[in-house]
């Protein structure tokens, strides 16, 4: 009996501890995730910041985009890309959203050559659609929906294609004429299945919250629509399967949604050095 007592105790001391973990230690963590990307493209080098899925709101507070900024503006960024979903849903929480707070931080990120975002799913389905552009290019960058922006120092062109969910965007856009390097930021991991290009690509995605809380065997199989089966991490053009020359990462985000909970799945600044081969 004395056993089986200590067995709960040790049973419900871990599971408190586990729930602990996941719902006050993890979803306050900020990690920073660097890459190093190199391409035959004669490109200037080139730091690309990425956050995304923040989704500010009952679950992850405007509090929150202070923290945010500061990290990413310790990384001294050439460019900074943020990949949608801003609010986890606007009509619900707009009441309680301190959006000039929110707007000091986003404008006080730093960039020197330019800051770019697209739309995600909650930009559209939590009501934010009308607001999400004219809020964030007031905070300083500028919305690519179904657009790009050449940077001519680096010889870079960055391509922003809006969300496949919520919106729609024409097929034949997909098929990218540029000669440049690309960087390409869309919201959902799927939209890479539709990219074709005759030059050498760098995607970046969000959506996922790479589970948001894993449980191995089962979060891969319970993928958000819009996923195309990524999770989380880099992916190899031989893992996309495609014909183009394309690597995808896939971030963890940094908000919540749903549930407050984080497991294994630490929220995460990208920091992206791309660099020439030659």
């Amino acid at each position: 009996m004395k056993k089986i007592l200590k067995f709960i105790f040790a049973l419900a001391v871990l599971t408190t501890a586990l729930y602990a973990y996941m719902r006050y230690v993890e979803p306050k963590m900020l990690t920073v995730k660097t890459l190093y990307v190199s391409t035959e493209k004669n490109i200037e080098n080139c730091k690309a910041v990425f956050f995304t899925d923040t989704h500010f709101g009952k679950l992850y507070s405007v509090e929150n985009a202070d923290k945010i900024a500061d990290k990413i503006n310790s990384l001294n960024a050439d460019i900074v890309i943020f990949g949608g979903d801003l609010l986890d849903n606007y009509y619900r929480d707009r009441e309680k959203l301190d959006f000039l707070r929110l707007k000091n931080a986003l404008s006080s990120i730093a960039a020197k050559y330019g800051k770019f975002a697209v739309y995600g799913n909650h930009d559209y389905g939590g009501g934010a659609e009308d607001m999400y552009e004219d809020f964030m290019t007031s905070c300083g960058f500028t919305v690519l929906s179904d657009k790009s922006v050449v940077l001519d120092k680096y010889n870079i062109e960055i391509i922003g294609f809006d969300d496949i969910m919520m919106s729609y965007t024409e097929p034949e856009l997909y098929t990218l004429k540029s000669d440049y390097f690309n960087i390409i930021a869309a919201h959902e991991p799927e939209t890479v299945k539709y990219i074709n290009s005759a030059s050498d690509n760098f995607m970046l995605t969000g959506h996922t919250h790479g589970g948001q809380v894993f449980i191995p065997f089962l979060t891969d199989k319970i993928l958000p629509p819009g996923s195309g089966g990524f999770r989380k991490g880099l992916y190899t053009q031989k893992e996309i399967k495609t014909d183009t020359s394309i690597s995808l990462y896939v971030s963890s985000g940094v908000g919540l949604t749903k549930v407050p909970f984080r497991f294994f799945n630490a929220p995460e600044i990208i920091e992206v050095n791309f660099k020439s081969k030659a």
